[in-house]
C-alpha cells in the first residue's frame, strides 16, 4: 500500500522544515538521520556505542525501511530542510491495532517542533485503531511528547551481557522453526490479542534470523533472533516464555541483548538473573487501548 503521491506536503510549525509523505527515495537520508541522531545519544551517554553494521545489515535495513513506505505509507513521513532530509517517522498499522515504529530528528534539528509535528502526522495513521503502542528510548522529550499524546507510560528495560552458559539448562523444550511454522505463531499472537504473523515473515527473509518454536499439549510460543540480539517473543504462558528465552542464550554466540521488558516481565528477568546477564533500566513502553501484553517481548519496529 503506497498512498504518498495522493498527499500534499504537511507545513511544519519549525518555519524552515517542512512535512511530506515519505518515499523509497528517501530511504538512504532517512537511515542518515537516525545514525545521526543515534550518535548523538551515544555522545550524550544515553547508551553505549553499538557496533557498526555490516553492508548485509545494511541492506536488509534498507529493504525494512522501504516496507514502511511500501506496506504502511499513510504511516510513513518525513521532515525536509529544502532538499535535506532532517527527520523521519514511521508507523504500522494490523487490523486495530497501531504502533510507532520509530521518529527521529536530526540533532541540528531538534528542539524545534520537528518531533511533534512528525509524531501529529503518524497519528492520523492511527485514528480507528483500538490499540495504540510506541516503545521510547530514554530522552526525556520524547517521553513528554508520548505521554501527551494520550498513552500511558510503563518504565522498560534491557538485559545484556555474556550469559553465564553453566547456568543454561542442559534439556529445553522445542526446536528449530521456520515458515512452516506461521500458522503456530499466528495461533500464539491471536492468544496475545497481537498481530506480528506477517512482520516475522518478512524476517524471516533476513538469513540472519533464526526462529524457534515450541509446541506442545498447552504450550505454545516463538522466538525470533540472530546471534547478538532477541528481535520478538510471543508465547501462551510464562514458563513457556521462559524456555525460549533460554532457547535463545544457548544459541546466539557472546553477548545477548533484548529489549522492552516492563513489568510484567518477571519471568524474563528470573532467567537474566540465572544466566548473570546485567538489567538496565532505561525507556518506556507507552500503551492506549490495552492492558501490556504477555508473555512478550516487543521488536522495536513490529511490537
Amino acid at each position: 500500500m503506497d498512498a504518498t503521491s495522493a498527499d500534499p506536503p504537511r507545513p511544519a510549525r519549525a518555519v524552515d522544515v517542512a512535512l511530506r509523505p515519505m518515499t523509497v527515495d528517501d530511504v538512504a537520508s532517512a537511515m542518515a538521520v537516525i545514525a545521526a541522531s543515534d550518535a548523538a545519544q551515544v555522545a550524550q551517554g544515553a547508551h553505549p556505542p553499538r557496533p557498526s553494521p555490516s553492508e548485509a545489515q545494511l541492506e536488509v535495513q534498507r529493504r525494512a525501511h522501504a516496507r514502511f513506505v511500501e506496506r504502511d505509507g499513510p504511516g510513513a513521513w518525513v521532515a525536509v530542510a529544502g532538499a535535506r532530509v532532517v527527520g523521519v517517522a514511521e508507523s504500522i498499522r494490523r487490523n486495530g491495532f497501531w504502533g510507532l515504529s520509530m521518529l527521529f530528528v536530526h540533532p541540528d534539528f531538534q528542539s524545534r517542533g520537528v518531533g511533534r509535528e512528525l509524531l501529529a502526522a503518524v497519528l492520523d495513521y492511527a485514528q480507528g485503531a483500538r490499540v495504540r503502542m510506541i516503545q521510547s528510548s530514554a530522552d526525556p522529550r520524547a517521553m513528554r511528547r508520548y505521554a501527551l499524546a494520550g498513552l500511558a507510560m510503563h518504565p522498560a528495560a534491557e538485559l545484556g551481557g555474556v550469559p553465564d552458559r553453566r547456568a543454561i539448562p542442559s534439556t529445553l523444550a522445542g526446536r528449530s522453526g521456520g515458515a512452516d511454522d506461521l500458522d503456530l505463531v499466528a495461533a500464539t499472537e491471536a492468544h496475545l490479542g497481537r498481530s506480528r504473523t506477517e512482520d516475522l515473515a518478512f524476517g524471516l527473509s533476513d538469513e540472519r534470523h533464526r526462529l524457534d518454536v515450541v509446541d506442545e499439549a498447552g504450550r505454545r510460543g516463538w522466538v525470533l533472533w540472530h546471534p547478538g540480539r532477541l528481535v520478538m517473543l510471543g508465547a501462551t504462558d510464562e514458563p513457556t516464555a521462559a524456555t525460549l528465552l533460554w532457547r535463545y542464550l544457548a544459541g546466539t554466540e557472546g553477548e545477548a541483548l533484548a529489549f522492552g521488558l516492563t513489568s510484567v516481565s518477571n519471568w524474563a528477568f528470573t532467567v537474566a538473573h540465572r544466566a548473570r546477564l546485567t538489567l538496565r533500566v532505561g525507556g518506556a513502553m507507552f500503551v492506549d487501548g490495552t492492558d501490556l501484553p504477555g508473555p512478550w517481548i516487543p521488536s522495536g519496529w513490529y511490537f
